[in-house]
């Protein structure tokens, strides 16, 4: 196991430096490439074959979903008509270690013909792909990780790591915020976690469990078990949050022996509940739930002006996939 091992030890230093090396020798036109993608009209697109079409894929996700519209373009399917999607005012980078790939140059006199800009990635600065592009970065490679110094590994690397580091360059150009990262991302948890507001999953209207201060026991958990929240509010007429009762406020004094069915809401609720605000994110109410002294399972939402508005439980949080 020990010899097994060293040789993932192995591998894995031969990428850092080959990563270190390409760091430190880090062709200077990476910048011209930003400017240009910056100021372009168009889209990005990102070509490539084999393992270099690989990373292009990711590149292209990575370039979309953080606010520079991209796509890939394999060189086969552009030559079969795909080549459509390639307009004037569009950059395509593509990307290819020894730039001689047939394919790939087979794609380049349509580029140039379209009038789209060029861009391109590679180890090979006398390659064809560096000749005929309007800007070629050089990504130069120690060695491959590969015992065999043939199977992609260090190259396709650094061809990701340069692609994630334009894309996020790119970002910081575009000034793009937590609030354009979760457009681009409703479904997923960090999307959700950025765009939910607690708004969107409270209990409220009908669903609202809330009762005035001279409701009795058994009005309070009627009311509890009615709206299925485990907890209701104390609301004045004018529906301002006076106090909270939850049902292990209910349970703790019952066991004490401290009232009876003629007890009123007034003189059993919590009348400093914790509070969330409407509007916060839901997220942040969850992890302020959790990560109290003494955590909490549900809490009312109320306006600016102290008016219960709803309740949220925990649960209602996790349901969501936060």
């Amino acid at each position: 196991m020990s010899d097994i091992l060293e040789k993932v030890k192995k591998a894995l230093d031969t990428e850092i430096e080959a990563i270190a090396h390409f760091r430190e020798n880090l062709d200077p036109n990476v910048e011209k490439a930003i400017e240009l993608i910056f100021s372009s009209k168009g889209k990005t697109i990102i070509t490539g074959v084999g393992k270099s079409g690989d990373v292009g894929k990711k590149i292209a996700s990575t370039l979309s979903s953080t606010g520079t519209p991209s796509y890939f373009l394999h060189p086969s399917d552009a030559a079969h008509g795909d080549a459509g999607i390639i307009a004037p005012n569009d950059v395509v980078i593509a990307i290819g270690k020894s730039g001689e790939s047939e394919e790939l140059l087979n794609l380049l006199p349509t580029i140039k013909s379209i009038g789209a800009k060029l861009i391109g990635l590679t180890a090979n600065p006398q390659s064809r792909l560096a000749l005929d592009c309007d800007i070629v970065v050089l990504t130069p490679v120690l060695k491959e990780a590969c015992p065999l110094e043939l199977a992609p590994t260090s190259s396709t690397t650094i061809a990701l790591m340069l692609g994630d580091a334009i894309a996020m360059a790119l970002m910081e150009l575009r000034n793009f915020q937590k609030e354009d990262f979760a457009l681009y991302h409703p479904a997923g948890r960090l999307g959700k976690r950025l765009s939910l507001k607690v708004d969107d999953v409270m209990r409220k209207g009908e669903k609202l469990a809330k009762i005035h201060p001279d409701a009795n026991l058994d009005e309070v958990l009627s009311e509890i078990t009615t709206k299925l929240v485990g907890a209701t509010g104390v609301v004045s007429q004018e529906g301002n949050l006076l106090g909270f009762i939850t049902d292990f406020d209910i349970r703790k004094i019952l066991k004490e022996g401290k009232f009876d069915k003629n007890t009123k809401a007034k003189d059993m609720m919590n009348s400093k509940p914790t509070v969330f605000e409407s509007g916060i994110m839901a997220y942040d109410v969850l992890q302020s739930m959790e990560r109290r002294e003494k955590p909490i399972s549900v809490a009312p939402i109320v306006s600016k002006e102290g008016k219960l508005l709803g309740i949220v439980s925990i649960h209602d949080l996790l349901q969501k996939g936060l």
